[in-house]
């Protein structure tokens, strides 16, 4: 009878029902989907962004992109929105991994706003592709010899994951503790060629590009991170880039004594700065006096009237 012919077939598609996989993949975020344990393709959800043959992903316009026409690989299975059919289980699966990373988050404690270190172990099944702000610090790097103040250094690192393959699947297991302690390794060397006063006075801008050092002896030159084969190179092949200028040097720790040291230096230097300006305003005003002195004796030899005489 036709009725257990529609039975069997609605019997047929809930079954299936059982293995169709779907995903939902949010907003500037990749998932990595896997066939019998081997990769098969990325899927990722970004607005204005496409992906090439060799899972890089562009923002439109984007410059140094090659050519969209020809390289841009289309993924089916996006349903609407960020819902994907993805496969059949148990032969399609979403990989998931753990990742650990550290940031900084601004939280509301008694009528203010303070920031504080916040560590994150989760597993995943997703790749965050817009830029992230990370948290690193490094312990008692030491500045210049014969200096050798340690100092604690916090430093934030901007960071984007451009080609989820080589972030999931070439960089080490821990990518972004890898990177960050590499970062690290770089900092130290340049705080080793330091005074404490030249670490302080590091920005943005020098620090990523280089920079140079007027000493009594000789001139040295500090290279920019943009030129370590770190940046140039190793992330380039685990799919992730620095920011431009995107390492920043957040806040610089002496041990306590040289803390108390380095502000009662900055308060003599501060009291000296305040005695030379009074000197020169009291030398100004005694120049003035004396001007208006002899201006007033002119007058009354002459018998002008002050305003006249200059």
């Amino acid at each position: 009878m036709w009725w257990i012919g529609i039975a069997i077939l609605i019997g047929i598609i809930g079954l299936l029902s059982l293995f169709v996989r779907f995903t939902i993949v949010q907003e500037g975020t990749a998932k990595a989907v896997m066939k019998l344990g081997e990769f098969e393709k990325i899927i990722f959800q970004w607005r204005d962004h496409w992906m090439d043959n060799e899972w890089n992903i562009w923002r439109e316009g984007e410059e140094g992109a090659p050519e969209k026409a020809t390289k841009e690989v289309k993924i089916r299975g996006r349903i609407f929105g960020g819902f994907w059919y993805y496969g059949i289980w148990p032969v399609d699966k979403v990989h998931r991994y753990t990742l650990r990373w550290t940031d900084l988050h601004r939280i509301s404690e008694r009528e203010r706003t303070i920031e504080t270190v916040q560590f994150h172990e989760e597993r995943l099944d997703h790749v965050f592709l817009r830029p992230i702000v990370y948290w690193t610090k490094i312990f008692g790097a030491e500045t210049k010899p014969p200096e050798r103040i340690p100092v604690d250094v916090e430093v934030l690192v901007t960071m984007r994951v451009f080609n989820p393959y080589r972030f999931l699947f070439i960089a080490p297991s821990t990518p972004i503790e890898d990177i960050l302690a590499r970062i690290d390794a770089l900092l130290r060397d340049r705080i080793a060629q330091l005074t404490i006063d030249e670490l302080l006075e590091v920005n943005t801008e020098t620090l990523w590009k280089g920079w140079k050092i007027e000493r009594e002896d000789k001139t040295i030159k500090i290279p920019g991170l943009k030129m370590e084969k770190l940046f140039k190179e190793t992330l380039e092949k685990w799919g992730v880039r620095v920011a431009e200028k995107g390492v920043e040097i957040k806040r610089v720790d002496p041990p306590p004594r040289y803390s108390e040291a380095l502000a009662r230096r900055r308060e003599l230097e501060l009291e000296s700065e305040a005695k030379k300006i009074a000197l020169e305003i009291g030398a100004k005003a005694r120049a003035s006096e004396v001007m208006g002195t002899i201006i007033e004796s002119v007058s009354i030899a002459e018998g002008r009237p002050k305003e006249e005489i200059g």
